[in-house]
């Protein structure tokens, strides 16, 4: 796997951020410039934000990812050691497999954001840090990673959990990396493009939106703290309703 050479802090960099110029930069082109007027009653919060607020998410984002790109060069000295359950060999488990655990790290991601998310909004010494990323009150999808270095770290936590708790093939990896990336950017995209009638399904409540995490950033609070769903919140009484 390229991921795994000498050059993986170069390469884990390259791809990270290229795919978050590619993901969020689409995103903010098309519905904050290409199709802003066609695409208005969408719009969560009408009022665009400032320049310098989108200037700073994507630093902050850049930053972040710089630190992730980081953590390839650990995971490779980790499966060096032979003390990750780490596998290259795809039939080793199978294809099934494969798609299967990229669907248990997201569940795992899901539970995780949501423990460390309510506790960095708990703790006064680590909310410091996180009021980085609510600086965007009215977020954009460059907001996706905008995180003070220490929160990038916490949120990195997921990766020690997934590889040595589950065997992970590198490419189901990178699948829930790509997954995470489209759903962070569609959470902070200011639009919401679900319809109520999705959102009201007995299924889609349970799904995470814009809206709501919208809400979140706007007003801030102890509430709507999921990543994927809302379960964590329904279940723990702190989610809170879409006010659209």
């Amino acid at each position: 796997m390229f991921f795994f050479n000498e050059n993986s802090w170069m390469t884990g960099a390259i791809v990270f951020i290229l795919r978050y110029i590619l993901v969020a930069g689409f995103a903010y082109f098309l519905f904050y410039i290409w199709k802003k007027k066609k695409l208005s009653h969408l719009k969560i919060q009408q009022k665009l934000p400032e320049t310098k607020q989108v200037r700073s998410e994507i630093i902050f984002s850049i930053l972040t990812l710089l630190i992730y790109s980081g953590s390839v060069s650990i995971m490779l000295f980790w499966h060096k050691k032979g003390i990750t359950k780490i596998y290259l060999d795809i039939n080793e488990y199978g294809f099934f497999y494969l798609i299967s655990s990229i669907i248990v790290m997201i569940f795992l991601h899901d539970t995780y954001f949501y423990w460390t998310h309510k506790l960095m909004h708990k703790s006064r010494w680590l909310y410091k840090f996180h009021k980085i990323h609510h600086q965007s009150k009215n977020p954009t999808p460059w907001a996706a990673f905008s995180f003070h270095p220490v929160e990038a770290i916490i949120s990195l936590g997921i990766i020690p959990l997934i590889i040595f708790g589950i065997p992970t093939h590198p490419l189901a990896l990178m699948g829930f990396i790509t997954y995470m990336t489209l759903y962070n950017v569609l959470a902070h995209l200011g639009y919401e493009v679900f319809s109520k009638k999705f959102i009201n399904h007995p299924i889609g409540k349970w799904q995470n939106t814009a809206t709501s995490h919208n809400l979140h950033h706007q007003i801030g609070g102890n509430f709507n703290l999921g990543f994927y769903f809302s379960i964590w919140d329904r279940v723990m009484g702190t989610y809170k309703e879409n006010v659209r």
